[in-house]
């Protein structure tokens, strides 16, 4: 029994020795890290941890707005309504616009005499505006607006029997909501109403009311 145990302590001892002088052979051998190489890792590493830049101020940027025209027996109209809004949040946008709008009568109705009458009557009407709308659950919109126009305001001289033209500067105050669907990334489309609330008999808007269909980019 020693025989046999004396040559496997034997080769036990060796196989461990051998493998502490490997050990250390691959220690020595192994390279320093450069300057280079740990810059690299610091970078590496930084730019793992980098967050994303937040937009700039032109991505949030929308444009667009509304436009029209209509002809007839009665009337002409060429509108135009450009505006540029700014993604406040998610959800609001707000911005400027200018709007204007031609107007040509050729018969208007007279209620004193019951009766259509031809005329040749243009009104210009335009002026600034500011607005804001806020998106509800990406479907629908509720909003307001403020115009100060610049019109020519007619009316009619009893004693005289014929029209008079006063040019004034009248502001406009809606409120608006509707229905909204996305397209793209920033853009959008608005359908709905809106309600002025300083309507009155010089206003330039011939009701109280008016549709809304714009669309931004």
């Amino acid at each position: 029994m020693k025989k046999f145990l004396f040559p496997f302590l034997f080769l036990l001892v060796s196989s461990l020795s051998l493998q502490a002088q490997s050990d250390r052979f691959q220690k020595k051998n192994k390279k320093p890290q450069t300057n280079s190489e740990a810059a690299n890792d610091t970078t590496n590493a930084r730019g793992s941890q980098k967050k994303e830049s937040p937009p700039r101020f032109s991505d949030k940027l929308v444009f667009g707005g509304g436009a029209g025209f209509s002809t007839g027996t009665t009337a002409t109209s060429i509108f135009l309504a450009p505006q540029v809004g700014y993604q406040v949040t998610d959800n609001l946008v707000a911005g400027i616009g200018y709007m204007y709008n031609y107007a040509r009568w050729r018969q208007l109705w007279n209620p004193f005499t019951g009766e259509w009458e031809s005329v040749d009557l243009r009104n210009q009407i335009h002026g600034p505006n500011i607005f804001a709308n806020y998106t509800i659950l990406d479907r629908a919109f509720l909003g307001t607006q403020f115009e100060m126009l610049n019109h020519d305001i007619y009316s009619y001289n009893l004693i005289s029997g014929s029209q008079e033209t006063t040019n004034a500067w009248t502001p406009v105050l809606f409120v608006q909501a509707g229905i909204l669907q996305k397209i793209g990334s920033n853009g959008f489309i608005m359908i709905g109403a809106r309600l002025n609330l300083l309507h009155d008999e010089s206003s330039p808007y011939a009701q109280s009311w008016a549709p809304i269909f714009q669309v931004f980019f």
